[in-house]
């Protein structure tokens, strides 16, 4: 609790928040205490809510190129395959999504929120590699990965699979609460 007050105390003021400290030790202990109560619920199934969820709790950052016209794609591909340009300068140049303006980065996060389907791909490619232009939607595109980091099963990720199992419990009271 010392440590909880003293961060809080680090960028806040009790006036502005218009607390005494009474009722901010009330309030800081409410999440050491759910994660607690989270831990006593669920703590026992965390391996396997972990190796159910592991390949979209990994993350990976790749560059993506969107173009509606196949014959300029698969021209790309080979001139960025052949490295006669980089993948940053084709997609600055060519690429049709917002990505392009930051040379098609998208950066690092886990594989399951990746946009647009792409971690299969992502899974499969090796770090650097380029994949064959793709049928995206109504255009094509050309993914290249830039990194991809596996997740492995420690505190962080612990505390990620039990926040992610209270959002579903309270999601299932609050539709309880609805439905009565």
């Amino acid at each position: 609790m010392q440590q909880l007050e003293q961060d809080w105390f680090a960028k806040n003021s009790l006036n502005e928040a218009c607390l005494d400290i009474e009722e901010l030790r009330s309030k800081l202990r409410v999440a050491p205490a759910v994660q607690l109560w989270s831990r006593q619920q669920w703590g026992h199934r965390l391996d396997s809510l972990y190796l159910q969820c592991k390949s979209m709790l990994d993350r990976a950052s790749c560059r993506l190129l969107r173009l509606s016209n196949k014959n300029l794609a698969q021209e790309l591909y080979h001139r960025v395959k052949a490295g006669e340009t980089s993948f940053e300068h084709v997609a600055c140049q060519f690429g049709e999504g917002p990505e392009a303006s930051q040379g098609g980065l998208i950066p690092l996060m886990f594989v399951g929120a990746m946009p647009y389907g792409l971690a299969p791909l992502l899974q499969r490619l090796e770090q650097g590699k380029l994949s064959n232009p793709l049928r995206l939607k109504d255009g094509f595109c050309l993914v290249q990965l830039e990194c991809y980091q596996s997740t492995v099963l420690d505190i962080a990720t612990e505390e990620l699979l039990l926040s992610e199992q209270l959002r579903l419990w309270i999601d299932s009271i609050v539709d309880r609460l609805y439905v009565v």
